[in-house]
């Protein structure tokens, strides 16, 4: 029997929910911790700082990173993101050296959940690492959501801030570049570097691909990004038609060659249903759709993990946002 488990007459009493809060409580200390300390702290730091082990620690700042609250650096230090993972609209102040912020038209309504809950949508359809790529200046993009699960790949490279000189190997600033001229002019107007052979570097045939991904409504990154990884992106507009964001996923490039129509399918229609869902002006959710999928519509691609109910759902049931959403629903 655990030791901390207090007995009733020889009972052992159920105390998940009472462990559950203190595991909250700790890792919002954390929160707080970081907070104080922008320099970044270790895991070791963190345990220290908590009365914590340093696997304790580590769990903890795998669960911050993991819902979109903090970030590691290069030397693995553990430090808060400029906002929280709903994150602003738009940031108060544009990023230094990005020009203008992109704001929402005046005739917009606020995203408020719909985005996030897009996000964790096609993760739990896909069971990748999904995410919500915004504009955040006139040549930066920003990961302002990400879903997944401890032990999922992450892309090698892949920052919180998308820099124009690497926007045009991802699949997930694809889709933005194609939806705005300025953006297309810009990252254009540079030399494209290669970061893998497959990197599109020629200029032209670069234009082409822009081109094709505004015509078919989705864009995709095979290895040209790094090695062995690829990312699969489509546009959610705004209502007004002024603003694109851009919700996608990453995965290995073995399993876009196997499982390719699937992930396009998926991202696609959780695109489409948050850009429906976006027009209605609503947080909550509005109608139950078909994304045309045919009968596996809403189940996960890939073999199913095991203890989880894959069973379709609409967008628009509520959940809490920021969670990544792994394990049996109860």
């Amino acid at each position: 029997m655990d030791a901390e488990t207090p007995t009733v007459c020889g009972v052992s009493e159920d105390t998940s929910g009472a462990r559950s809060l203190k595991t909250a409580a700790m890792v919002l200390r954390a929160l707080r911790l970081l907070g104080d300390h922008p320099e970044g702290l270790s895991p070791a730091e963190i345990g220290a700082h908590l009365g914590k082990s340093s696997a304790t620690a580590r769990y903890m700042v795998n669960t911050l990173v993991e819902a979109g609250y903090a970030r590691r650096d290069a030397a693995g230090r553990c430090r808060l993101t400029a906002a929280p993972p709903w994150g602003p609209w738009v940031p108060t102040t544009p990023p230094e050296g990005t020009g203008s912020v992109a704001e929402l038209s005046p005739g917009d309504p606020a995203p408020g959940a719909v985005l996030a809950e897009a996000v964790t949508e096609l993760y739990r359809r896909t069971r990748q690492r999904t995410y919500l790529v915004r504009r955040t200046g006139t040549v930066v993009a920003s990961i302002s959501d990400v879903r997944g699960h401890q032990g999922l790949a992450r892309v090698p490279g892949l920052d919180t801030h998308i820099p124009p000189e690497r926007a045009h190997a991802l699949g997930l600033t694809k889709v933005l570049l194609a939806a705005s001229p300025i953006y297309r002019e810009a990252v254009c107007g540079e030399e494209l570097a290669a970061f893998t052979p497959s990197t599109i570097t020629c200029p032209i045939r670069f234009a082409h691909e822009l081109d094709e991904v505004a015509e078919r409504g989705w864009a995709l990154d095979d290895g040209e990004f790094a090695p062995g990884f690829a990312t699969v992106a489509a546009p959610v507009t705004a209502p007004s038609g002024t603003s694109t964001v851009a919700i996608g996923l990453s995965c290995s490039v073995r399993r876009l060659a196997s499982h390719r129509d699937e992930l396009v399918a998926a991202v696609v229609a959780v695109a489409e249903a948050a850009r429906r869902e976006w027009g209605a002006g609503t947080a909550g959710g509005v109608e139950e759709y078909d994304d045309g999928c045919g009968p596996s519509e809403g189940t996960a691609v890939g073999p199913p993990v095991e203890g989880t109910d894959h069973r379709p759902r609409p967008l628009h049931r509520r959940r809490r946002v920021g969670r990544t959403v792994s394990g049996p629903r109860r």
